[in-house]
């Protein structure tokens, strides 16, 4: 969750130290810590190649038609950004479907389809400044999200070369041509990631795993798989933003701004997999996890495209939706997670159901959400 107060964001930006900053304190990142773009056909284009545009509030539009305006590009396999928030992003299973953090990016729905989506997908890790000393210098911590399993072969190191007449593959992958080669880069160098299953998502067209008419979304925790909604006529970005869809839910939730929640729950420790416990971080990496070039334009390579990130808003047990009450709607949720007291409360959404954090839903969470309930 953020802060319950902030300043709100002051359109003045600053480049000093190596990092971009914008003014405190602000429910999206506000320095680039780090940017290491693979390469690609947008890595030397000016509309795409400023690490500034990943702060601040997202551009959106609709979900078949994303605004373009505001991106970063991280380039093709294992190109990757770091972000900073002024404040450490708590979790809060309080929060709408329990999510803490959303990475906006430009995913689409195909012909209004949201079971078909245009994606580019990046695989999101987060750190915990436990030294204090504002450099993303301790460990990491992966979102493994659906497809990434606990086992070392996902993790792989791409090798490029700036070469252009030399096609020998592998090991080197040289870039398309010289223009995709990212600045300050020449020889042979590497770069590397957790590489997502290439049957899922090496593909013009994504295809929920779940089938095409499903209402349960079969690909979650990544970054620029969702749509990012337009700003609606009275609202602020501050706020719109920073209400996730939930990402198991097929379509976009009424109300969110869309994008990509996650939630720090989730995060393991890389090799041992085990639950990194994290109160909260204040780094965030996304890397590009797909590795795909389609000759044929104007699709060039898959690289995941980011916006924003936001921290979620603070939100109550019991209201799932995060719309203001705690209804019906919400005793169906509540109903779906209720398993006892012998059952681990699962992921996201049921989180927020779990109003005795005992990890399970049970009778004492009924008679809290009895308490609780207030009608639409």
């Amino acid at each position: 969750m953020r802060n319950s107060s902030f300043i709100p964001i002051v359109a003045a930006f600053f480049l000093a130290a190596g990092s971009v900053s914008v003014r405190a304190q602000s429910p999206f990142a506000t320095n680039v810590i780090d940017f290491d773009p693979a390469p690609g056909q947008w890595v030397n284009d000016d509309l795409y190649n400023a690490p500034i545009r990943a702060l601040n509030s997202p551009l959106g539009d609709n979900p078949s038609e994303p605004n373009n305006d505001s991106l970063v590009s991280l380039g093709g396999f294992g190109g990757s950004i770091t972000l900073a928030f002024d404040h450490t992003v708590l979790d809060d299973a309080a929060n709408p479907f329990g999510l803490d953090a959303i990475v906006y990016g430009n995913a689409l729905w195909v012909s209004g389809n949201s079971n078909r989506k245009w994606g580019e997908c990046g695989v999101i890790e987060i750190s915990r400044d436990v030294n204090s000393n504002g450099l993303a210098d301790d460990p990491w911590y992966l979102i493994p999200g659906s497809h990434i399993e606990p086992s070392p072969s996902q993790y792989e190191v791409h090798t490029w070369d700036d070469d252009i007449a030399d096609s020998t593959w592998p090991p080197f992958s040289p870039p398309a041509d010289e223009s995709w080669i990212p600045p300050g880069h020449s020889g042979v160098w590497t770069t590397a990631g957790y590489h997502l299953p290439a049957e899922f998502f090496e593909t013009i067209i994504m295809e929920n795993p779940n089938g095409p008419d499903a209402e349960e979304e079969g690909v979650f925790g990544y970054a620029d798989f969702s749509p990012t909604q337009g700003l609606p006529p009275g609202e602020d970005a501050e706020t719109f933003y920073a209400r996730p869809d939930n990402p198991f839910a097929v379509g976009l939730t009424p109300g969110s701004g869309g994008g990509d929640g996650f939630d720090i729950a989730w995060a393991v420790e890389p090799g041992t997999w085990q639950p990194a416990n994290l109160a909260g971080f204040d780094f965030i990496r996304i890397t590009t996890g797909v590795d795909l070039v389609v000759i044929d334009p104007p699709f060039g390579e898959l690289s995941t495209e980011i916006d924003a990130v936001a921290d979620v808003a603070e939100g109550q047990f019991g209201d799932a939706e995060n719309d203001g009450d705690i209804d019906l709607d919400d005793f169906a949720i509540f109903h779906d997670c209720f398993h006892g007291p012998d059952a681990r409360a699962p992921s996201s959404p049921c989180r927020v159901m779990d109003f005795d954090q005992d990890t399970d839903v049970d009778l004492g969470d009924y008679a809290e959400f009895q308490a609780a309930f207030t009608g639409p």
